[in-house]
């Protein structure tokens, strides 16, 4: 009889469920909710849409989006003694991913005041996720959520990608990474049905290339840092890891 199986299911299940809820769910929460708005209730920018957008972000966020980031919290506490690769790269990629936000912040910032982008992304953010005009409370949430947002992308590059052959390798999947994620966010709500694919209906090229190098320079830096912090050990693609094979 096989003992082990029923360890590697819940290893499984754990990374798969680390994943969901630090990944996929806190991500959705802007894309859904501005596409609640823009495309099924009509309104594409302006105040309507960021009430319309909070109609929806009003329940994702108590019902949805917090319980998945304490789901997180959860599986990395157990992970870290019981299964210490998946916590790594929970922990890892969370933390190199608000790293990574930081220096995609400082491009960001310059394309707000050359006024190369609509708005300001953490003020978007937090007023769609509290419906309120106090500047203090709504800028401090969507702070919040812009840079878990770079946590949850960084946390799934290091459970897809692990630590590469090389800083050259890490650096080259990791900014190929980022531009998916670029690529994702001129095409899809909210910025598209704003700014046309790309930001052709509002500073083109500006908003494009400035957007873009504020990705480049998040996946160099959350290349470098899941590199450098990861184990030898953790040298496994997603399917490898899951499956709790070695390379």
């Amino acid at each position: 009889m096989n003992t082990t199986q029923p360890k590697d299911i819940k290893r499984m299940l754990l990374i798969l469920l680390a994943l969901f809820f630090g990944g996929v769910v806190p991500i959705q929460l802007v894309t859904l909710s501005t596409g609640y708005a823009q495309l099924v209730m009509g309104k594409i920018k302006g105040p309507e849409m960021i009430m319309t957008a909070h109609q929806l972000a009003g329940w994702y966020i108590p019902f949805v989006y917090i319980p998945a980031i304490l789901g997180l919290i959860i599986i990395a506490w157990y992970c870290k003694t019981h299964y210490p690769d998946i916590f790594r790269r929970i922990v890892i990629g969370f933390g190199i991913g608000v790293l990574a936000t930081v220096g995609l912040d400082f491009f960001r910032q310059m394309a707000v005041i050359y006024k190369w982008l609509p708005g300001d992304t953490p003020e978007m953010f937090g007023m769609i996720a509290t419906g309120s005009k106090n500047f203090a409370w709504y800028y401090s949430v969507g702070f919040l959520i812009h840079f878990l947002n770079g946590a949850n992308f960084g946390l799934i590059y290091a459970f897809v990608w692990g630590k590469r052959s090389s800083y050259k390798s890490a650096i080259g999947w990791a900014v190929a990474w980022a531009t998916l994620v670029e690529i994702g966010m001129m095409t899809a709500p909210p910025m598209e049905p704003m700014v046309g694919p790309f930001g052709i209906d509002y500073a083109w090229p500006q908003l494009f290339l400035s957007t873009l190098i504020a990705h480049i320079a998040f996946g160099i830096i959350l290349g470098i840092g899941v590199q450098y912090f990861l184990k030898d050990s953790d040298r496994r693609w997603f399917w490898s890891f899951l499956l709790g094979k070695s390379n």
